[in-house]
């Protein structure tokens, strides 16, 4: 089921802005353009890949070689998924409140950006100059580190701390495929779910490690927060010192 494909295989969310916002975090160069920060005390160093995840392959060409090489220098990789940790300890009337109760967070259910019949996604993404982000084409590798927080967890957070989220007769009635008119829940609360815990989180995982070299791909809306964080808890940025030559 369409469903049950979009935990499996989408490993992170692609829609955490609006969808204005993300048409203009399409128009992204080719490259990705990393920041380095060092905290001098802990001798530890962090690479900061900002991810758009519907970009050119050349874009995913280019963190996957970057990535490669930073491996071969001792880094471990840290990325982002909200994928269910197992999708087969739920139902699948479980998992279609679940994929209900996420597009009304989101405002759009999730499914390949090819998908000529999604309505609710916008029409610019699914241009074939474009390719959604993925483990295959960033070169992920078994060492590599999921540091996030799963779908399900987020809205126990999000239900924990607002009440339940009520899913209406429009939510239960609109196709995942129909054009998504239903009433989201407020923009506020959606952000400070889907961003502001997830960065809480990855932060705390960055501090704790005694990893010395740390390589962070996420979307880059979560470090336009982060690295303040980073900088409050001594880190500095500093040149790329030829990490990729």
């Amino acid at each position: 089921m369409k469903y049950l494909k979009f935990f499996l295989l989408i490993f992170t969310v692609i829609f955490i802005c609006s969808c204005n916002r993300l048409l203009i975090g399409l128009l992204t160069s080719k490259e990705v353009k990393t920041e380095v920060f060092f905290n001098q005390n802990e001798n530890k160093t962090l690479v900061l890949f900002p991810m758009v995840h519907i970009n050119h392959p050349e874009f995913y060409a280019d963190v996957k070689y970057k990535l490669e090489k930073l491996r071969k220098q001792g880094y471990t990789v840290f990325f982002e998924s909200i994928a269910l940790k197992d999708s087969t300890a739920f139902t699948a009337q479980e998992m279609d409140t679940l994929t209900r109760k996420t597009r009304k967070i989101l405002g759009i259910y999730m499914s390949d950006y090819k998908d000529q019949k999604n309505k609710s996604l916008p029409r610019a993404i699914r241009n074939n100059n474009y390719i959604s982000q993925n483990r295959e084409n960033l070169g992920m590798q078994p060492q590599d580190m999921i540091v996030d927080i799963p779908m399900d967890e987020l809205i126990d957070i999000y239900e924990a701390k607002y009440g339940n989220i009520q899913l209406t007769q429009c939510d239960w009635e609109t196709d995942y495929l129909e054009k998504y008119k239903c009433e989201t829940v407020p923009e506020v609360r959606a952000d400070e779910i889907i961003m502001y815990t997830r960065n809480d989180t990855i932060e705390k995982r960055v501090y704790e490690s005694k990893l010395k070299k740390i390589a962070l791909v996420y979307g880059r809306g979560h470090f336009n927060f982060i690295k303040g964080g980073f900088q409050q808890n001594g880190y500095k940025k500093i040149d790329s010192l030829n990490l990729f030559k």
